[in-house]
């Protein structure tokens, strides 16, 4: 189990959160079932699973052997070729989905007395980025879908306002035409969270093309790179040059600058070749693993939907097509529900567990907690149920017909 999914159980939530105030303890890394105690490596079903087989294996061989072990023929190979997955000109791989979204702040200059506008349910690397930037983070409610739309964005539009970053929740594209006009008419600047969405589609276009620049994150989500590894993709060749530079200490290698020699002040940000040669074998693999994902949700949402569970079950839009990185139900007596699936030997996860606005580190930039109803209400419900290509469709049934149960007893 992630640790972001437990926090909350935490002697120190407990202590200053008040909403989370008197929830049980529950131990990180086992829970008791009768007695037992059942790790995560003992759960029959799981959130996620990787397969390392012979393709994968033999590529990360090759990359060993051989030198650079960073800024190689991968790292380019892999930028060019997710850059043509989603329509876009260019890549920029880095050491992490967050490094992608650091860069794409630095790059377009945005710092001190800029404000960024965000949605609170997302991670919190969203407004760490925004703050070590020098800007000030706006957290913002969403939608019934975890989404934000322009109405959210226009209600927290300032002279301040430089930049908002749209997140594509659970794979789900945000409806993103209006929220572009908007940033044309205002001058704003549109960086897309896909770190959920690689192989989601809005309106026929793919998540991660469609603002400014867009970026992913490969840490177990809809490819893996058995590690950390992120990419931002963009059609703004300046924009991709900039991100570029900063992410290798500012040395600006595309006039054949001498190494070492820093054209302005950048960060060791990296990746190295075992990742994106990783990366590239899961791509070719992507879009059979998107229909497998999109095949459980159906399935889940059809015996979910015949039980009479009284959960919420996730809804698409006819302009999405959803990547369906995780399928997110919202559950009345969601901790109680976890627990009982646990013992079912079910792993779940919850996205997310404490909003940021509620978050110790960034309340004093939500000065009203009551500004966020629908994002409250979906901490309190919100459960992400497994849902990975190595599922069958009989793990799917044995995991919906224990929600079902549940709900009988």
């Amino acid at each position: 189990m992630c640790w972001a999914s437990t926090w909350w159980a935490t002697p120190y939530a407990r202590r200053t959160i008040p909403a989370f105030a008197g929830r049980k303890h529950e131990p990180r890394s086992t829970a008791d079932r009768g007695g037992i105690s059942v790790t995560t490596a003992e759960l029959r079903i799981k959130t996620r699973l990787v397969v390392i087989d012979e393709e994968v294996r033999k590529t990360v061989l090759e990359v060993l052997e051989r030198t650079p072990y960073y800024a190689g023929p991968e790292t380019a190979a892999f930028e060019a070729e997710l850059a043509a997955y989603c329509g876009v000109r260019r890549g920029v791989a880095a050491n992490s989905g967050t490094s992608c979204l650091l860069l794409a702040l630095l790059a377009r200059g945005i710092g001190r007395g800029d404000e960024v506008i965000l949605p609170s349910n997302t991670f919190v690397s969203v407004p760490e980025c925004v703050l070590f930037a020098g800007a000030t983070p706006i957290f913002t409610d969403v939608e019934s879908d975890g989404n934000l739309s322009r109405a959210i964005v226009e209600r927290h539009l300032s002279p301040r306002t430089r930049a908002v970053i749209p997140v594509h929740m659970f794979g789900h594209p945000v409806d993103m035409d209006p929220i572009i006009d908007l940033a044309r008419e205002r001058g704003l600047y549109v960086i897309e969270d896909a770190a959920h969405a690689l192989g989601a589609r809005y309106k026929g276009r793919r998540a991660g093309s469609l603002g400014h620049v867009g970026f992913f994150s490969f840490a177990g989500k809809s490819i893996t790179v058995c590690g950390q590894a992120g990419m931002a993709v963009t059609n703004d060749a300046a924009l991709a040059d900039a991100m570029a530079g900063l992410r290798v200490h500012g040395w600006d290698q595309e006039v054949g600058n001498v190494w070492h020699v820093a054209e302005r002040v950048g960060l060791n940000l990296r990746t190295s070749e075992l990742h994106p040669a990783i990366g590239r074998v899961h791509l070719r693999r992507l879009d059979g693993w998107t229909e497998t994902r999109a095949s459980h949700a159906t399935r889940y949402t059809a015996r979910l939907s015949a039980g009479g569970a009284p959960v919420v079950l996730p809804t698409t839009r006819p302009d999405q097509e959803p990547g369906w990185l995780h399928y997110v139900i919202r559950a009345p007596r969601r901790d109680a529900l976890r627990a009982f699936l646990r013992d079912e030997g079910i792993e779940t996860g919850v996205h997310y567990p404490v909003p940021l606005h509620l978050q110790p580190a960034f309340q004093a930039f939500a000065p009203d907690p009551s500004a966020f109803p629908v994002t409250d209400a979906m901490a309190a419900e919100m459960l992400t149920l497994p849902s990975h290509p190595w599922m069958s469709d009989h793990d799917v049934d044995v995991v919906a017909d224990a929600v079902l149960s549940f709900y009988r007893r």
